[in-house]
């Protein structure tokens, strides 16, 4: 038992009870062909496959949601995720180290089907959520839509940013449940935080563009009345929310799409490998199933007429890039694997702030801001409540620079591991590390020195402790749109194998948090299937 009161025995046995019966659900009815004979596999439960299991379902189609992480159901008791200054198995994907917290990185703890993997590539570290909901149990609940500029920069004409705007980012602001911070919690103490945020902004000379969230604020007035454990009102978040007050998909479209009757999840099996079914049209998926400490209890042979991926932009790549050299799919593009990209972020914090940012830094934050001054091009900034220790979190903040850059990566197959591998031509010093460095010294110069002050935050950005390019929550690309797949998402090759996650991204989305433009894409996506299927 450790300080967050964590018991393996009660969390092990409480993933076999939900593990058992989802996977008799699935084996006895999926896929099972319908009257129409229409029968669907998905990959991964994050923002893209939920909503494919959503549409799919309201569809007809038979479908299995094969999910590699547990169930996170929230315990009324407040104890369904690791804390950020108290982690334990349950915030890593079998790893001996917390990840993304360098104040707790020597504290070792259990390998355990945690919510947080770490990819370690040649050039830079990606982070990517596990568990039934994928990447949104573990995303900073910014659900941000870019500015149209930006996107026409990021994503290819053929997608019509005034249909994106009309249809799809209301579609899955509305399914999410996003909202910008209500007046009543900015007003409160705790808040002091996102409240000098916005005196920076003014100090530095422009406007604030306000945020929406994947936050229910009901739940966080229930944090701060003590009818609910303390999550977003003390800054967690990367590890779970556990007053459940995060809108992940797996608080709705999830159930949405098992309501359908036609959609089963089954957590804790990892698909391996994908082939074409040899008696007719369609595909196999072989998953291993595993328990909560990582053991194989068995392989399962799953079948679908079609064919749905989205473990994220790294395994959905990295699915395909296998199938590609060991000869399964052997029709797809040499243009799977490239085009990976970090969305441009650039991460710093600020020491010694002048405003200051209170004891505690509730969250998840307020707004950002954008510069279109910098001749390199336009950036953007925005401020993360931080669940900093006490002595620090009044004059520290942590904010992600986000920019432009042409610097892409590739996943690969390593024929001398037989295993794909993640390599990012990404130096430090390189382009996006100047930009960020050179805004972040902007914003210092400008919030401080024309107004007479000594100080507003001093920027730090070294990679050796995780700011500044070396890692990232927002990789994309790696199937990329209109080039080893169309602009809806079907790979090139196969008229019935799609992909409707953050690898269809062309590396950025546009100077934003990806979540609400992979949504609103998958959301397009499986408009234009449905409309030809």
């Amino acid at each position: 038992m450790t300080s967050t009161g964590f018991s393996r025995r009660g969390v092990l046995k409480g993933a076999a009870l939900g593990l058992g019966a989802a996977a008799l659900g699935s084996f006895a009815a999926a896929p099972t062909a319908s009257a129409q004979g229409r029968t669907a596999l998905v990959i991964g439960s994050g923002f893209g496959g939920a909503v494919a299991a959503l549409r799919l379902g309201q569809a007809g189609y038979q479908t299995t949601v094969l999910e590699r992480g547990r169930r996170w159901d929230i315990d009324p008791g407040g104890n369904t995720f690791a804390t950020f200054d108290a982690p334990d198995g349950r915030a890593a994907w079998f790893s001996t180290k917390p990840p993304i917290n360098p104040l707790t990185q020597f504290q070792p703890i259990p390998k355990y089907a945690g919510v947080v993997e770490e990819i370690k590539g040649n050039g830079i570290t990606t982070v990517h959520g596990a568990g039934v909901g994928g990447g949104s149990l573990v995303f900073g609940a910014y659900s941000v839509q870019p500015r149209r500029r930006d996107f026409e920069y990021a994503f290819p004409t053929s997608i019509d940013y005034s249909e994106m705007e009309r249809v799809y980012f209301p579609r899955a602001k509305k399914e999410l449940g996003t909202s910008p911070l209500p007046t009543d919690l900015l007003a409160r103490p705790e808040y002091q935080g996102a409240r000098s945020w916005l005196a920076d902004l003014a100090d530095y000379g422009t406007e604030p563009v306000y945020n929406d969230f994947c936050v229910d604020w009901d739940l966080v007035r229930a944090e701060f009345a003590g009818t609910k454990r303390k999550s977003i009102a003390i800054a967690e978040g990367p590890y779970g929310i556990n007053s459940g007050a995060k809108n992940s998909v797996d608080h709705n479209y999830l159930p949405r799409a098992e309501a359908t009757g036609n959609v089963t999840v089954v957590p804790l099996h990892e698909a391996v490998r994908i082939r074409e079914r040899g008696d007719r049209k369609g595909f196999e998926v072989t998953a291993r199933e595993i328990d909560v400490d990582g053991n194989e209890l068995a392989t399962h042979t799953f079948t679908a007429d079609v064919l749905f991926l989205a473990a994220g932009s790294y395994h959905t790549t990295e699915l395909l890039v296998t199938a590609r050299a060991t000869g399964t799919l052997p029709r797809l593009s040499p243009e799977v694997g490239q085009g990976f990209g970090n969305n441009g972020d650039f991460l710093t914090t600020r020491v010694l702030n002048r405003h200051d940012y209170g004891p505690v830094q509730a969250g998840p934050g307020i707004a950002l801001m954008y510069d279109d001054e910098d001749p390199a091009g336009s950036v953007s900034m925005s401020w993360q409540a931080a669940p900093l220790p006490a002595l620090a979190s009044g004059s520290t903040t942590t904010h992600l620079i986000q920019a432009f850059t042409n610097e892409r990566g590739s996943i690969d197959w390593n024929p001398a591991t037989g295993r794909v591998e993640l390599n990012y031509p990404h130096p430090e010093g390189g382009e996006l590390d100047q930009q960020g460095m050179r805004f972040a010294g902007k914003f210092h110069d400008r919030a401080s020195v024309r107004h007479g002050f000594p100080a507003n935050g001093t920027p730090v950005y070294s990679r050796a402790i995780g700011f500044g390019s070396a890692s990232t929550y927002h990789g994309l690309g790696g199937v990329v749109m209109g080039k080893a797949a169309t602009d809806d998402g079907r790979v090139h090759g196969y008229d019935n194998l799609y992909v409707v996650d953050g690898a269809l991204i062309p590396g950025a989305v546009g100077l934003v948090n990806p979540s609400l433009t992979i949504t609103a894409v998958a959301e397009r996506c499986m408009d234009r299937f449905l409309a030809r299927n």
